[in-house]
């Protein structure tokens, strides 16, 4: 089952929420997830001697699994589900790639230095679309 969805710029900023289950979201949730995401990716780089080149981080807990994908631009998708949903690595590349780029990216009303929420109905639907046709969403 997938929870919610954030995505965070480079500054920590949450610029985009969705939540399909699970519950309510509030700005200091948002702060302390980027916190979080943040100090385990500056943990996992010292104790390796390297960031993750594919930018990919999972937490898992006993009740649920947070999975992180870390963009070049310092843009953090962080999608929320139970412990069954299996790997989501290529999906979350797929939801950066194919529609977040597409979608927001590509559009001329975007500024990546913005804090100002993304809202587009485009990338809404799309997303909705894209995550109800896998079989970990219910």
């Amino acid at each position: 089952m997938i929870y919610n969805m954030y995505i965070f710029n480079r500054r920590g900023t949450c610029v985009y929420y969705r939540r399909w289950h699970g519950r309510e979201n509030d700005e200091e949730k948002q702060r302390l997830v980027f916190g979080m995401l943040y100090s385990m990716n500056e943990l996992v780089g010292k104790l390796s001697g390297s960031i993750s080149k594919d930018g990919m981080l999972t937490i898992k807990t006993n009740s649920f699994t947070m999975h992180q994908f870390h963009t070049a631009s310092g843009t953090r998708f962080v999608l929320n589900t139970d412990n069954n949903a299996g790997d989501l690595r290529q999906n979350m590349y797929h939801i950066y790639a194919m529609i977040w780029v597409e979608c927001v990216v590509k559009s001329p009303m975007w500024s990546p230095m913005s804090a100002t929420p993304v809202d587009s109905p485009l990338f809404d639907r799309q997303l909705e679309t894209y995550l109800e046709g896998l079989t970990c969403f219910r």
